[in-house]
């Protein structure tokens, strides 16, 4: 008796072993799905993840999946509700990658041409990832095709010392620095650009204009040279010799001048510039008269009259250039008549418009968003407070007046800072220098929990990997949550790099600590 109910447990127990081991898992949704996907089988495998999702809706993992194999079949607008899930959720892992799902959902936004809210995940992940090339990439050339040219530098600064070797990067940031008016900067950058493309029409062009309103007129004058010289574009030949000759001008190198806008109306004689020709008789009238050549510049204005009699007053610059021509100059001026010279400062001045390049360089999106209200709704914060970053002021000043306060006030200003963030100073630490700023050890309002934070009033230097693994290593030590470093100084791209990888560490820039000092200093 005892040996069947022996051998009916060995039975039921191998039955058991069985059903556990082989049946069960062929019918557990996530194990099915995994087989199909090892076997090509797209379909079926989204199926059965849709079958668990039934169960959990809020399964991180699964979701990933899908959005990677929706992905996989060409099915961009499944995977992005996917990939949008996995964000509301907010619960990350080996398996369900932030970065990437923060990537591919941005990367899909771009592909649709939804460029408000690719921007808003890029700026997003930036928090995170400060020196995600990608990421910072996107936020500038989105920022500078909207115009918010101070908040579109602030990424191209960052962006260029992680990529200097990159044309589109150094070109960018040189019509960004140039909309600016940091022309020195909007010079170098565009001189890497040609370093790096030196057949390049456009960034050649981009750095003549960037040379004439820096004033080395010398060197935009070979950089033009050059470009007449050698491109196959016949219309950036045009451009480059009206802007030589304008430049030739403003050197007071009249008769020179008035040669470059002679080479330039036999060009604009041809068939292919018929449309060009009364603006170049326009400009070579006027160029005559500022060398002092009236007789030429009257038979210029001549010719244009009879081509279209209608253009910018000629009849009117002509009736007063013939009669300057007929009395004394110096007796009108000195009667205080309206001289044809009066015109030329306007003529130079409306040669070339202030949005010229920028129009020229074709950067500027052809959609039109709304930067300010994504910014608005994205805080920097660190554990529950926040600024907002609804404003792309210089906060240089400001950043210069806090470093320069003494030892004491420094500590109050940065009390203030860490309670704006949403903190409450808990202890005051020892610092190895107290000029170099001071260290809290803080309870966040929101979460109760311990945080570390460092103040530094660095302005002179950049901040490399050095202090931010000390900050790291302190936060373990001190058993803290999270360590934050508010900086007056910016980082290098080895730290920004390494931020990256140091999970309990982030960083408060130097951009962002000036909007959070905005009303507290």
């Amino acid at each position: 008796m005892i040996v069947y109910i022996l051998l009916a447990a060995v039975i039921f127990l191998g039955l058991l072993i069985y059903y556990l081991f082989y049946i069960a898992p062929r019918f557990n949704p996530r194990n099915r799905a995994a087989s199909f996907e090892q076997q090509g089988l797209t379909r079926e495998a989204i199926y059965e993840y849709k079958k668990i999702l039934d169960e959990n809706p809020r399964d991180p993992a699964v979701h990933f999946k899908l959005a990677g194999l929706f992905l996989s079949v060409d099915e961009p607008d499944k995977a992005a509700l996917h990939l949008e899930e996995v964000m509301k959720i907010g619960q990350y892992s080996a398996e369900v990658d932030k970065l990437d799902t923060m990537k591919r959902l941005a990367g899909i936004y771009q592909d649709r041409e939804d460029l408000e809210r690719a921007f808003q995940v890029y700026f997003e992940l930036l928090r995170t990832y400060p020196a995600d090339e990608e990421a910072l990439y996107h936020v500038s050339f989105i920022a500078l095709g909207q115009e918010e040219f101070e908040l579109a530098q602030r990424y191209f600064d960052r962006l260029v010392k992680l990529k200097p070797g990159d044309f589109d990067i150094q070109f960018g940031a040189g019509i960004c620095s140039y909309q600016n008016q940091k022309i020195n900067e909007s010079v170098e950058y565009f001189k890497a650009a040609v370093a790096l493309r030196t057949n390049s029409d456009l960034a050649n062009l981009a750095m003549a204009f960037a040379l004439q309103r820096k004033r080395d007129y010398k060197q935009a004058m070979a950089v033009l040279g050059k470009l007449a010289a050698t491109t196959p574009d016949p219309q950036v030949k045009f451009v480059a010799l009206r802007l030589d000759a304008f430049i030739h001008l403003q050197s007071k190198r009249h008769d020179e001048g008035v040669k470059v806008f002679q080479d330039l109306l036999e060009m604009a004689r041809t068939d292919e510039f018929q449309d060009e020709l009364p603006l170049v008789l326009y400009d070579i009238g006027f160029a005559c008269i500022r060398a002092e050549k009236s007789r030429m510049a009257y038979d210029y204005w001549n010719e244009l009259y009879q081509v279209d009699k209608s253009f910018q007053r000629i009849d009117g610059l002509i009736t007063m250039l013939r009669k300057e021509m007929d009395v004394d100059y110096k007796s009108i001026k000195e009667t205080f008549d309206v001289s044809v010279a009066d015109y030329i400062d306007e003529w130079l001045e409306k040669a070339f418009p202030a949005t010229f390049l920028w129009d020229l360089c074709g950067l500027k999106s052809a959609e039109t968003i709304n930067l300010k209200d994504v910014i608005v709704t994205t805080r920097v914060s660190a554990g529950g407070g926040g600024a907002d970053l609804s404003s792309y002021r210089d906060y240089s000043e400001a950043l210069a007046r806090l470093s320069a306060l003494d030892t004491e006030s420094f500590r109050v200003m940065a009390n203030r800072v860490v309670q704006k963030l949403g903190y409450k100073v808990d202890q005051i630490l020892p610092t190895y220098r107290d000029t170099d700023g001071v260290d809290f050890m803080t309870v966040s309002v929101s979460t109760k929990e311990k945080t570390l934070i460092w103040v530094r009033r660095w302005t002179k230097i950049t901040v490399g990997e050095i202090p931010l693994r000390n900050l790291a290593q302190s936060t373990n030590d001190l058993k803290a949550r999270q360590g934050i470093l508010i900086t007056a100084a910016e980082l290098t791209p080895a730290a920004e790099e390494s931020l990256s990888r140091l999970s309990k560490v982030s960083v408060v820039h130097p951009d962002q600590l000036g909007e959070i000092l905005d009303g507290l200093l």
